[in-house]
């Protein structure tokens, strides 16, 4: 191994070496950008991974060589976390050494793109996302650059915004309902879909909103979507599904004290409340609300009650506490002496199983 290749310690100096510009997308609990200078503090364990999953860190690096902007590589790589959510230094530094080995220290000097889309070929460190997740990177990614949209947009636009019938729902393709979910911003189309919305079928407006979850939506939207969702929590026949997408649509959204409001409300709602997609819902998109011991409160105390029992509760407060900043304040619920017996019950099922094990 060279001197100069003994400098290069993380992947975004191999990158940035090898004379390449690149973008880090986070591909685990949604699919949203990571600023390359935060990338760079992850890579050197100076702070926890944002958005872990499975205790693990899911991310696509899309990069391309400056004098030939119209050809983009991208890879999907995933690495262990430790108990605080840092990367493992070994596993990383074990990816490099693999990569440095196959392309060399200057990867775009690789021959044409062949070398560098087959260098990670077996790689214990790459994965190949859901295709509704690749669908929302595509869409991240090529909104982030200044590229066009797929060729599906129009289509999906048209469906979205109430141009087109019904019916056409099942020709549309899922790159394009990820292209509108990111694109949604011109006033027009706006006001067009908060129009056609409430005539959406069930599987086109769950699919939208799985979408919604990756970007930050315009306050406009988060209203029609807490209207909706107070819609379905009054009526005498609540959809679950349609609840929980209504809390996915929003959970990236800036309008804190809007979305706060509608999770206290789903929470207090005597069916979805302690449902177990809506409650996990929670935990999984919109862990910021946690943070917050009134309302880390209601959601532990409904938790502690939910339909899967046991078994749910301890999954999800096992996620939970593994995201950054939330370990302290569910830590303190379940300590607490004002705990409800239900939620006693379940902490010491919960840590007189951990103990055992």
């Amino acid at each position: 191994m060279t001197k100069q290749t003994q400098r290069i310690t993380t992947l975004g100096e191999f990158l940035h070496q090898s004379g390449a510009q690149y973008r880090i997308i986070d591909m685990a609990r949604r699919v949203t950008k990571i600023a390359n200078d935060d990338f760079a503090d992850i890579e050197l364990a100076n702070k926890p991974y944002p958005y872990p999953l499975q205790k693990k860190a899911h991310f696509g690096v899309v990069f391309w060589n400056p004098k030939d902007a119209e050809e983009h590589y991208i890879w999907f790589l995933s690495f262990p976390l430790d108990e605080q959510g840092l990367l493992l230094q070994a596993a990383r530094d074990e990816f490099l050494v693999m990569l440095l080995d196959r392309v060399g220290e200057c990867m775009l000097a690789a021959n044409e793109g062949e070398q560098i889309e087959g260098a990670l070929k077996d790689s214990p460190y790459t994965f190949k996302p859901r295709d509704d997740k690749m669908a929302a990177f595509h869409a991240q990614a090529s909104h982030q650059l200044g590229l066009p949209a797929s060729q599906y947009y129009p289509a999906a636009l048209a469906y979205f915004t109430g141009k087109t019938d019904s019916e056409q729902w099942q020709n549309l393709a899922m790159q394009g309902v990820a292209d509108v979910a990111m694109r949604i911003e011109d006033k027009s189309d706006m006001n067009q879909f908060i129009a056609a919305h409430t005539t959406l079928a069930e599987s086109p407006f769950i699919t939208l909103c799985q979408h919604f979850e990756n970007r930050i939506l315009p306050t406009a939207l988060v209203e029609t979507f807490a209207a909706y969702l107070n819609a379905q929590l009054t009526s005498s026949t609540p959809h679950i599904g349609l609840i929980s997408a209504c809390l996915r649509a929003v959970s990236y959204s800036k309008a804190q004290g809007l979305v706060d409001d509608m999770v206290k409300q789903t929470l207090n709602h005597s069916v979805a409340g302690r449902n177990i997609e809506v409650l996990a819902t929670i935990s999984g998109r919109l862990w910021r609300v946690l943070e917050q011991p009134t309302l880390c409160q209601l959601f532990l105390t409904q938790l502690a009650e939910n339909e899967a029992g046991q078994q749910g509760f301890s999954h999800i407060i096992a996620d939970a506490i593994f995201m950054p900043g939330l370990r302290e304040p569910i830590m303190t619920v379940l300590r607490s002496p004002d705990r409800t017996p239900a939620l006693s019950q379940c902490v010491g099922h919960m840590f007189g199983q951990t103990s055992a094990s």
